[in-house]
């Protein structure tokens, strides 16, 4: 079902008081909203649609660094092609993305994911300039709690005993909260296995196979970033990574699960 500009069409928005990070403004899904310190911009998903980022607050849709000779007049552009944005960084520095030391360096492009996205801009004298996006997806309400109330899990995914035994195995430079962790290497899984009490017979690639039976799993259930066309060459390391990340910020691998290999000094 296409999208009736008329009833949500592209338009500037008012200073958002608190930012979006707790907000969910509603909108039909897939479309998007963008703030700086300013004001926002709002729009549908219409292929080719863009939403202009930067200082010249007359060239662009959302101004970032008005004050600021360290951004660019048109720093970047969110960009619509076929119901996916696309980050674009036509500026001089790069765009810091979330939860994450990743970069978008000026001249790449990268998808966005749905929901809250907070990107950073390092201009002049040690400043951060703050860009917000919030992509709508298929629920547009943030489910709000009293301080009485008993915490919620966060919605961990189904694994099976031995997705989590080789999902531990390969995260495992990040459960144990290393510095820079990096994953660990398939034949070293393998080795880590097979040094596991019960454990025998691990090939690297059997612990592959099963690591990418959960991350063609999650990828169909929408999760980003999970495939090489999403990605791009040379993918490296970085679809595990991805895969991991999800992994710890839904708590579906916690600490605890080192047990698993012996390790009982997390």
């Amino acid at each position: 079902m296409g999208i009736d500009v008329t009833e949500f069409p592209p338009r500037k928005l008012p200073a958002l008081t608190g930012g979006l990070a707790a907000k969910s403004p509603s909108g039909p899904p897939g479309s998007i909203f963008v703030y700086g310190a300013r004001g926002g911009f709002a729009a549908p998903p219409l292929e080719r649609l863009q939403v202009r980022f930067g200082r010249h607050a007359d060239e662009v849709e959302v101004c970032v660094g008005s004050d600021d000779g360290q951004i660019s007049r048109q720093h970047g552009r969110i960009v619509c092609a076929g119901r996916q944005w696309w980050l674009h960084n036509d500026g001089r520095r790069p765009i810091r993305l979330p939860n994450s030391a990743d970069l978008l360096l000026p001249g790449r492009n990268m998808p966005l994911a749905k929901g809250y996205s907070p990107l950073f801009i390092d201009g002049s004298a040690d400043r951060q300039h703050l860009l917000e996006v919030r992509v709508v997806g298929l629920s547009t309400t943030i489910p709000l709690s009293t301080t009485d109330e008993a915490t919620s899990a966060p919605p961990a995914y189904r694994l099976s005993e031995v997705e989590r035994l080789v999902l531990t195995a390969l995260a495992q430079r990040y459960l144990r909260q290393e510095p820079h962790p990096q994953p660990v290497a398939w034949q070293q899984v393998a080795d880590d296995l097979n040094a596991t009490p019960g454990q025998e017979g691990w090939h690297w690639h059997r612990a592959s196979n099963v690591a990418d039976a959960v991350r063609k799993r999650l990828s169909t259930q929408g999760v980003r970033g999970l495939t090489r066309e999403e990605v791009g060459e040379p993918v490296g390391n970085k679809l595990k990574d991805n895969l991991i990340h999800e992994l710890l910020q839904t708590a579906t691998l916690l600490p605890l699960d080192l047990a698993l290999l012996g390790d009982l000094d997390f």
